[in-house]
């Protein structure tokens, strides 16, 4: 049988061991939120790389157009050293 001071122990034991899940619990909810919001970082930088390439791609095709017609343009001067070759067939 047990006496009073044994349930009281068991009592203040329980709750310690009941606050410390909570405390576990809220920090692995902290936890799984600030890495959602670092894959959603990670997503947007992506993205937003992703979006200036296809702008790039853009502007080289924009400028492939003008040499195939005959057209002078302005070299883009923030693109890294780009040489276009054009070769025409009279046959064609």
């Amino acid at each position: 049988m047990m006496n009073e001071d044994s349930k009281k122990r068991l009592k203040a034991i329980a709750e310690a061991v009941a606050k410390l899940m909570k405390e576990q619990d809220e920090q692995k909810a902290r936890e799984t939120a600030e890495a959602e919001d670092d894959d959603m970082d990670l997503a947007a930088d992506m993205l937003m790389e992703a979006a200036n390439l296809i702008e790039d791609a853009a502007d080289l095709l924009v400028q492939v157009s003008f040499l195939l017609r005959d057209k002078d343009i302005e070299a883009d001067s923030c693109f890294p050293c780009c040489v276009v070759e054009v070769y025409c067939d009279d046959e064609l």
